[in-house]
């Protein structure tokens, strides 16, 4: 071990001893190999652990090898033919995968799908293994040899010369990488968070049919956001609608928080990508938010709620929500969950001591169980911690860099002098452990930097700014788990550790905030700053207006600061003075950090910005014009500026000289669209490291001069649409790293580019004009990613193949390229090679050479016909995308990728079968052949032992599956919509992996022919599909009878048989319990429907004409729709009163039972309704006219609206034919003029010409409720011009319901007419309704008074108020005469 123990110092002594374990066969590669790559790793600065000493072993592994796994960050696994020969390298993979962190598995001349199976030159080791050690313990490394199979590696074959010296440059890099991506721990350790997901799930038990609203309660820092986030891992495949809301407490808290987090509701809950989510109230959130949680089933987490009103505003009531919505609310008080919006509690308890010992070792120790002599320490500190997970992982990331016994005994002192429970303390123990300057850092986080979500990057810039060693401290603060970066860059910290830094500052002084180090509280500031109480002791100011609410934040613009009051603040470092003014001009010099976004003025002169000002942020400031120069030498800039942001300054029309900013290091003027020059002295500016003009619309030109920006590492120069070229000096940027041009007018890159020797990034998207790179381009020899997407490049030079590093080439949508050169083999480190729809004719033979190719997109090139043969040697390819190519076939070397796990061949028309090769790509997850002309599957499909997706959709040249096709163990999905089969094999009862299969076809627009009746019978083994949830098989031709065996696809949820044969479905359908959707429409054979299942929420039968009887429907609680249009031999549907979930009834068509319906209709079923039809003639006499004024009522808010029409449809007439009836509208009209309209969504197109009844609710969540104004009227009217001709409105009726109305849940039987709530009124209009009588009033059509009240504004007037005028007229009348009659008695009696 002399050679890794070399470089095993002390070094990181807050990380793991080791950053990568290298795992190999002496024999094999040790020489060839391994030392070689251990030597470039140590070279690269890489503490890699390579064992010398392992020849000479015993039996068992040395334990000192097993720490070494232990201790280290990842691991890269060398893989060769006599690997599985040794035991010991065996258990060393098993610890590997134990530990759960970073596998880089390298393939050394073997297949990986021999890795997998443990077949090839693995079989006989294996084999010799069981017969020495037992199947028990080689069904463990069995289990690890197939995981190391399944990952994507490296493959080296030795296909080339250098292909050794280039993967040991690939290994090297990627571990550099990962290593700089992650704190050392590459996953977190989680304890005990299995076992409290499945508790939680069993205590929910989510049904179909009720609303889950979990309440998770428990003290901070117990892991409830740890725990909600588990629980929405494991529920969200279950829902397509699903949001997480973090931070509720600490959002709700700022003005406008509410609003904000409605809005992330609305915008994640909403079916449609990119659907408009804005709300301009909380109100009109909360009735957005109803609308869409009572349409759709949701799951939806709100984390850390501290109160009741927060609920209110973001979920309303629990019976808003559609059936078999989940809500979980996280919080440390159980006032906030009541029983009006909560029916589940659990309590989120301390970990068990097993538990808690467990996560302490791991952050204390990086191992699962302690050594013997911290053993009892740490169970000592598990005990005074309270077992709190927070405290744990903070503590004993305070303790990882001890190592001492000591050191541990003096924790536990300081432990036993806090009380038990105060977790504030316990935290703050870490703090302690802080030197001076990250202790400063830590609180400037937790109360600034924090709640502004600052990035990493620009919090250390401030820091910096400050003199503070920024990158040191925020990693050592990580390693102690104070603060943690989020995948974005963002600063996150749990908020018992913020409140814990906030804790400490506010102790500073109780009573005046104005002698603290920090003010973050806007009503502390405000008082601080009008009555000038501000000391020297204040650092730190943030103060944000933009956060009001939009109402507001016209107030606050004119809210003005005397800058007086920042006198006294000698050491103020940090401020933020968003959206305010500022009178005077003092500001501290000591100030480091300015934000002042929003700033109101015009102008801002340099030499009056504080002398030590490092960080300047004007972002926003959309009335600042310049900065202006200054105007004599005397005068000073603050010297040691380094970041100056100026994004969305609109106004912004000219930089200033700044040549003597000699710090500055950034320079972000992104979407300033009037800017149209840049000062020449930018370009000399040595210091500078990152200039952004992203958006500047305007800029013509950049300084030709820019050779003085030698230390410049990124350039974006990215939608400068009016940017004709590049200097020529840019090849004097010695240190530019990326440069992006995207979207920009120049036509070629300079020749000096050569020169950027340490480019890593060339984006030149949308650069249309752009025809060409330079011969030179291959001399930028640390080029990485080069991409040029949607340009006008017409050729790409051979010098390309230069690019040595190039990992990633785009050149989607570059239609005018149509050839490779051949040059592209030479690109050895080349990882992703897009060029979708572009106009590449032909792959070139030398694409084999990229053995580290992993992802090769050439999709909708529609001039490539052929593979070369020389794609088999992709050895490492994982995704193929050949969609939309005219291929005609697969070359049989693409059996030889063994490592591909998807390949996309869809709408490939010219492809009509496949290889039997393609049964060798046993990494295969995913095959999509959608569209193809392909005629048969080949049978060796079968050995695709890991695939799971299989899309077939739309292949009709597809007329059966191979037998084969049932060893697909692994298949979950299979699509086969619209294809010409007409069977399925036997087999294909054995794939026991399937849950989705979907086959359905378009149904024959005419009569089913003779020929394709009954042409389909389920197989006996379709039934062992046990795990089969969604079933599609509409348009088959099923015949017969549906097997009774159904009720084994217990699992089933959604079952589509529409248009088929069959004439009964079995008894065991109610079996299924988890079903939810009985899709039946067309099946004209049909004759009964069975006892359902109570899960059922939706049933279609559709033109059903055969069906008779329907069993008792009254246990289907959570039943919403039930369509029978034209099922006309239907005599009954008993249960339907009971049917208290129901919203939507289609009848029309069903006259045999209307009559027995109209009597089961009650208010149970009637509470929810929004669709009613049947068969009938007249609208309740309750109902207004054609047309309804609304007039608000005090205090009592509209509801509902509701609609009903009585309509027919002419089947005389022919012409344009349509399935539903979607030509009846009601519509909202504001003066006349139409603001709105939606359509009565009536269903299926009745067979008859008979009138049908349709009553529509529109719900006040409904938008035609919202639009809805005060002296707005409401009418019903035919879409003009319709799109079926056949369609007649007879009559229409609207009736408004207000609060109250429709409230009452008790016995009405006693109640007068007029006190009876909408629901039981309309039942009773159906229970009593007479067939005998008819509508006798005339027809009035909306749409023809529409025309009129354009023509005759008075006429207008009468029609919309007519009755109203008629009325008042008519009582007038006898009210005078009553007068007039007691005038005259009263004469009578004086003359008596």
């Amino acid at each position: 071990m002399s050679s890794s123990s070399s470089s095993s110092t002390a070094g990181g002594a807050f990380r793991l001893r080791w950053d990568v374990f290298l795992s190999f066969r002496g024999e094999d590669t040790r020489e060839c190999f391994t030392k070689k790559l251990y030597e470039s790793l140590h070279g690269q600065g890489v503490r890699a652990f390579m064992d010398d000493e392992g020849l000479d072993r015993g039996d068992r592994i040395d334990i000192t090898l097993l720490q070494a796994i232990d201790d280290s960050a990842a691991s890269i696994v060398i893989i060769s033919r006599n690997y599985a020969d040794s035991h010991w390298c065996l258990d060393e993979l098993v610890r590997i995968f134990e530990c759960k962190r970073l596998v880089i598995p390298v393939f050394y001349k073997v297949d990986p799908s021999h890795v997998r199976k443990q077949s090839g030159p693995f079989q006989k080791g294996f084999t010799d293994l069981e017969n020495r050690f037992g199947n028990l313990m080689v069904s463990k490394w069995r289990h690890s040899m197939k995981l190391l199979g399944g990952l994507a590696g490296f493959v080296f074959n030795d296909s080339y010369e250098g292909q050794l010296e280039n993967l040991i440059h690939l290994l090297v890099k990627r571990v550099l990488k990962e290593l700089s991506n992650t704190p050392m721990v590459v996953a977190e350790f989680l304890v005990g968070l299995n076992q409290r997901v499945d508790k939680v799930i069993h205590l929910l038990q989510l049904q179909p049919n009720s609303v889950k609203v979990l309440g998770l309660y428990g003290m901070g820092g117990v892991g409830k956001t740890t725990l909600a986030k588990a629980l929405f891992n494991t529920l969200v495949a279950r829902f397509e609608r699903r949001c997480f809301v973090s931070n509720v407490r600490n959002s709700s808290s700022k003005e406008g928080g509410l609003l904000s987090l409605q809005t992330n509701i609305i915008k994640d809950l909403s079916s449609q990508e990119g659907a408009q989510s804005f709300v301009s109230d909380v109100n009109a959130g909360i009735a957005t938010i109803k609308r869409i949680v009572h349409e759709n089933r949701v799951l939806l987490v709100l984390d850390d709620v501290d109160n009741v009103s927060q609920l209110d505003a973001l979920i309303g009531k629990r019976e808003w929500f559609y059936k078999g919505s989940c809500i979980i609310i996280t919080t440390r008080d159980t006032t906030a969950l009541p029983e009006k919006h909560v029916n589940q509690m659990y309590e989120v308890k301390e970990l068990y001591d097993e538990e808690a010992l467990q996560l302490f070792s791991y952050h204390a120790l990086k191992k699962k169980d302690p050594p013997p002599s911290f053993l009892d320490l740490s169970k000592k500190i598990v005990s005074l911690t309270g077992r709190m997970p927070l405290a744990l992982e903070v503590f004993g990331c305070f303790l990882c860099e001890r190592r001492r016994v000591e050191e541990w005994e003096d924790a536990v002192v300081k432990l036993r002098t806090i009380r038990p429970g105060n977790l504030h303390d316990v935290l703050k123990i870490s703090y302690d452990g802080l030197d001076e300057q990250e202790k400063c850092i830590f609180l400037d986080i937790a109360c600034f930097f924090l709640q502004m979500e600052m990035k990493r990057g620009d919090v250390i810039d401030i820091l910096r700014g400050c003199g503070f060693r920024g990158e040191i401290a925020m990693t050592i603060l990580v390693q102690k788990c104070l603060i943690k970066i989020k995948h974005d860059n963002t600063l996150w910290m749990h908020d018992q550790i913020r409140d814990m830094g906030r804790q400490i500052v506010m102790d500073e002084n109780h009573v005046d905030p104005g002698m603290r180090s920090r003010l973050w509280d806007r009503a502390e500031i405000m008082s601080v700053l009008k009555s000038k109480k501000g000391t020297r002791c204040v650092q730190g100011i943030v103060l944000d207006f933009k956060k009001r609410s939009i109402i507001v934040a016209e107030k606050y613009n004119y809210v003005t600061l005397d800058t007086k009051s920042f006198e006294p603040m000698v050491n103020l470092r940090l401020l933020q003075i968003n959206n305010m003014s500022l009178e005077g001009k003092f500001l501290p010099d000591e100030l480091k950090w300015l934000q002042w976004q929003g700033c109101p003025l015009e102008c801002i002169p340099l030499d009056t910005l504080p002398r030590e000002l490092a960080v300047l942020d004007l972002s926003n400031a959309q009335k600042i014009k310049s900065l202006r120069a200054l105007e004599s030498h005397n005068k000073q800039v603050p010297e040691n500026l380094m970041v100056i942001k100026l994004s969305d300054c609109y106004r912004l029309a000219a930089i200033p000289d700044l040549s003597r900013c000699l710090r500055l290091e950034k320079i972000i003027l992104d979407s300033c669209i009037n800017l149209k020059r840049i000062h020449e002295s930018i370009g000399s500016l040595t210091t500078l490291r990152i200039l952004s003009l992203r958006r500047c619309e305007n800029i013509t030109e950049i300084p030709s001069d820019v050779s003085g920006l030698k230390h410049l590492e990124s350039l974006v120069l990215s939608n400068c649409t009016k940017l004709k070229a590049l200097p020529e000096s840019i090849g004097m940027l010695n240190s530019l790293k990326t440069l992006e041009v995207v979207d920009t007018a120049i036509v070629k890159l300079p020749e000096s580019i050569f020169r950027l020797t340490k480019l890593e990034r060339l984006v030149l998207d949308h650069c249309s004009y752009l025809r060409r790179l330079p011969n030179c381009i291959g001399k930028l020899c640390s080029l990485q990613e080069l991409s040029l997407n949607h340009s006008g490049l017409l050729e790409l030079h051979d010098t390309l193949g230069s690019l040595i590093n190039l990992e990633k080439l785009s050149l989607i949508w570059c239609e005018s390229l149509t050839v490779m050169p051949d040059s592209i083999g030479n690109l050895v480190s080349l990882t992703e090679l897009l060029a979708f729809n572009s106009g590449i004719k032909e792959l070139p033979s030398t694409i084999g050479s990229l053995s580290n190719l992993r992802m090769l997109s050439v999709g909708n090139s529609k001039h490539l016909c052929k593979l070369p043969d020389s794609i088999k040697t992709l050895a490492s390819i994982i995704e193929l995308k050949l969609d939309g190519t005219p291929i005609k076939y697969l070359p049989d070397q693409i059996g030889e990728m063994k490592q591909l796990r998807k390949l996309d061949i869809g709408n490939c028309s010219n492809l009509e079968s496949l290889p039997e090769s393609i049964g060798h790509l046993g990494s295969l997850t995913s095959l999509n052949i959608n569209n193809g002309n392909i005629k048969e599957l080949p049978v060796s499909i079968g050995l695709l032992e890991n695939l799971v997706t299989l899309t077939l959709n739309k292949c009709r040249m597809l007329k059966h599956l191979p037998a084969s096709i049932g060893n697909l163990k692994s298949l979950c999905h299979l699509n086969m919509v619209e294809t010409t089969m007409s069977d399925l094999p036997e087999s294909f009862g054995m794939l026991s992996s399937l849950r989705t299969l979907r086959m359905g076809k378009t149904p024959n627009l005419v009569p089913i022919s003779v020929e394709n009746t009954g042409s389909f019978v389920i197989p006996s083994s379709f039934c062992n599909l046990t795990l089969l949830s969604d079933f599609d098989a509409h348009a088959w031709g099923l015949s017969g009878k549906i097997p009774d065996e159904f009720e084994k696809l217990s699992l089933m949820e959604t079952l589509k048989l529409g248009h088929n044969n069959f004439h009964s479905l079995p008894s065991s359908l109610k079996g299924l319990s988890f079903l939810k959707k009985l899709l039946l429409p067309n099946c004209t054979e049909l004759t009964s429907l069975p006892s359902l299942p109570s899960s059922l929420i939706e049933l279609n039968a559709d033109n059903c004409y055969a069906l008779e009887t329907i069993h008792d429907m009254s246990n289907l609680e959570s039943l919403e729709e039930l369509k029978l249009t034209n099922c006309g031999k239907v005599a009954d549907i008993p249960g339907l009163e009971c049917l208290k979930s129901l919203r939507r009834l289609y009848l029309s068509g069903c006259h045999a039972c209307s009559s027995k319906v109209r009597k089961r209709l009650s208010k149970v079923a009637l509470r929810n309704f929004q669709n009613l039809s049947m068969p009938g003639t007249k609208l309740p006499e309750w109902f207004s006219g054609e047309t309804v004024n609304f007039t608000k009522r005090k205090n009592l808010e509209l509801k509902s609206v509701v609609v009903g029409v009585i309509f027919s449809i002419n089947h005389n007439n022919m012409k344009n034919q349509i399935p539903d009836v979607v030509d009846i509208q009601a519509k909202v009209l504001k003066s006349g003029e139409q603001v709105f309209s939606s359509v009565l969504f009536i269903g299926g197109v009745p067979r008859t010409n008979e009138p049908q009844i349709h009553l529509r609710r529109f719900h006040d969540y409904h938008a035609l409720r919202r639009e809805l104004k005060e002296a707005d009227t409401v009418c019903v009217a035919k879409r003009s011009p319709p799109f079926d001709e056949r369609l007649e409105l007879i009559k229409s009726g609207i009736h408004l319901i207000f609060e109250g109305d429709d409230d009452y849940e008790g016995d009405e039987e006693s109640l007068d007419k007029g006190l009876q709530s909408v629901s039981e009124r309309i039942a009773r209009f159906f229970n009593t309704y007479d067939e005998g009588v008819d509508a006798t009033e005339s027809e009035d059509k909306c749409q023809h008074g529409l025309e009129q009240v354009k023509e005759k504004p008075r006429t207008r007037l009468l029609g919309v108020k007519g009755n109203s005028i008629i009325l008042f007229l008519f009582n007038l009348f006898f009210v005078l005469l009553g007068w007039f009659w007691l005038r005259c008695m009263s004469s009578v009696e004086r003359r008596d």
